[in-house]
């Protein structure tokens, strides 16, 4: 299993197929999409969603970054409340 690793994180002629770097644009093409069609989907200004266009485009690393902080600080979090469950002072409350 370590071979294997050090195989594939190495520039070892094993690794140097095609379909390799292919699978790579793939996953990196499908991730800048998904984060674009995520901000056509936002409600902020027209001026705020072509500068985190071209970010992300420009600079996928930093942009998609960026952006994912920014959706983690402006997202919803009642959902919570379903998946956690109530607050245990009102889980106390209840039992009594």
């Amino acid at each position: 299993m370590k071979e294997t690793l050090v195989r594939f994180l190495s520039l070892a002629p094993l690794n140097d197929h095609p379909m390799v770097y292919w699978g790579l644009a793939t996953v990196w093409l499908a991730m800048v999409l998904n984060c674009i069609a995520s901000l056509r989907t936002q409600s902020i200004s027209l001026s705020a969603r072509w500068f985190w266009f071209l970010l992300i485009l420009l600079l996928p690393i930093v942009g998609m970054c960026g952006y994912l902080l920014r959706c983690i600080g402006k997202s919803d979090y009642s959902f919570l409340k379903f998946v956690l469950g109530p607050p245990r002072t009102i889980q106390k409350s209840l039992v009594k």
